[in-house]
C-alpha cells in the first residue's frame, strides 16, 4: 500500500514537471497573481471540508466501510474540479492582465494535476482530523455512558441497602421466628437471595430475564409475610417470553419497592400487583391506594427509565389513572441494545 501510494504521488509530480516544460512562457512571481492562487487553494480546500461534512451525514450506517471511502474520494474529486474551474478563470485572468498565454491544454492537464495533489492533501488532513474527533468523540460517548451506568446501578444498590427496608426485614423475621420458625428460615433464606443478587448484580448492565423474574418473585414472598394477605400478586408471566431475553438488574426489584412506598398496604387497603408479559416487554400493574410521603425524590422510576435510555432505543411506558397505575418494561435481546 506505502509502494502503491509512493508510485502514484511519484508519477503525477514527474508528469506535472513535464507538462510545466511544454510551457513556452516560463513561471514568474507577481504579488497578485500569487494571491489568486492562494485564494484558490483556500477555495478548493473549504469545497473539500463542506463535501466532507455534507457526506458525513449521509444515512450510511449499514455500509461503514463504503461510507468511509466516499467521505474521502467525492470531496478529493470535487476538490480537484474546483481548483480545475478556478485555474481556468484565473488564466483568462492573467492573459488579458498580463498578456501571457490563453488556457491551453498543457494548462488544463497541469491545474487539474496541481488540484489533484491539493486536494489529496487536504482531504487527507481533514479525514485525519474528522476521524479524530469522531474517535475521541465516542470514547467520551463511552466513558459517559459507563458512568452513567455506573450511578444508575449505585443508586439501586443504595435503595435496596436503605436502612428501612433492613429494619422491615429484620423486624419481620424476629416475630416469625417465635411464631413460625420454618417460615422464619424460608424468609431469611429469601431475603439472603435478594441481597446475594443485590450484591453480584450491582455493576452490570443487563442479566437473564429468568434470574431477575426469579428474584422479583422472592422479594415479593418476603414482602407477603412482611403485609399478610393485605398483599396479592397474580402472576401470568409465560416463562417462554423470558427466554433469551435480558433486564438491567434489580429493576422489578425497584418497581415493587415502588409500589410499596407509594401505597397504604394493610387490612383495610388491600394491594394487588398483576404481573403480565409479552415476547417484548413485562408489565407490572397495581391498583392505587396513594399514601402521603412526607418527601419524595421520585428517583425510582427516573432511575430505571435513565437506565433503559442508555441500554436500548426502546422505552419504559408508565400508564396512570385514578384507580390502576403500570409500568411497561422492554425485555431486551443481548446485543441488541442502542
Amino acid at each position: 500500500m506505502r509502494l502503491a501510494i509512493a508510485l502514484v504521488t511519484s508519477s503525477i509530480l514527474f508528469l506535472m514537471i513535464w507538462v510545466f516544460s511544454q510551457f513556452r512562457e516560463p513561471p514568474g512571481f507577481n504579488i497578485l497573481m500569487n494571491t489568486l492562487l492562494v485564494f484558490m487553494a483556500f477555495v478548493c480546500l473549504e469545497s473539500i471540508r463542506v463535501t466532507q461534512r455534507s457526506i458525513s451525514k449521509w444515512n450510511l450506517e449499514s455500509i461503514p466501510y463504503v461510507k468511509n471511502i466516499l467521505v474521502f474520494v467525492l470531496p478529493v474529486l470535487v476538490g480537484t474540479l474546483v481548483y480545475s474551474v478556478l485555474f481556468y478563470f484565473f488564466k483568462w485572468f492573467d492573459y488579458y492582465l498580463l498578456g501571457s498565454e490563453p488556457p491551453l491544454p498543457p494548462h488544463m492537464i497541469s491545474a487539474g494535476l496541481i488540484g489533484l495533489v491539493l486536494s489529496l492533501i487536504f482531504g487527507l488532513v481533514l479525514w485525519v482530523v474528522t476521524w479524530k474527533d469522531s474517535y475521541y468523540n465516542a470514547l467520551i460517548k463511552t466513558e459517559t455512558y459507563r458512568t452513567e451506568m455506573i450511578n444508575a446501578n449505585l443508586h439501586t444498590l443504595r435503595n435496596q441497602m436503605d436502612p428501612h427496608f433492613l429494619f422491615n426485614n429484620f423486624n419481620t423475621v424476629y416475630y416469625l421466628i417465635d411464631e413460625n420458625p420454618s417460615v422464619a428460615k424460608k424468609f431469611l433464606k429469601n431475603v439472603s437471595n435478594i441481597y446475594r443478587h443485590v450484591l453480584n448484580h450491582s455493576n452490570e448492565n443487563l442479566i437473564e430475564a429468568k434470574e431477575e423474574y426469579e428474584v422479583m418473585l422472592q422479594h415479593v414472598e418476603v414482602l407477603k409475610e412482611r403485609f399478610g394477605r393485605a398483599l396479592e400478586l397474580k402472576n401470568e408471566v409465560n416463562g417462554n417470553h423470558l427466554k433469551e431475553k435480558h433486564l438491567p438488574p434489580l429493576v422489578l426489584h425497584e418497581l415493587v419497592e415502588n409500589v410499596v412506598k407509594h401505597n397504604r398496604i394493610d387490612d383495610e387497603n388491600h394491594i394487588v400487583l398483576k404481573l403480565m408479559s409479552t415476547p417484548d416487554n413485562l408489565m407490572l400493574s397495581n391498583n392505587r391506594n396513594p399514601k402521603k410521603v412526607a418527601y419524595s425524590t421520585k428517583n425510582g422510576l427516573r432511575n430505571i427509565i435513565a437506565r433503559y435510555d442508555l441500554l436500548t432505543e426502546s422505552k419504559v411506558l408508565v400508564e396512570k389513572d385514578v384507580d390502576c397505575f403500570q409500568v411497561k418494561i422492554p425485555l431486551i435481546v443481548a446485543g441488541h441494545e442502542s
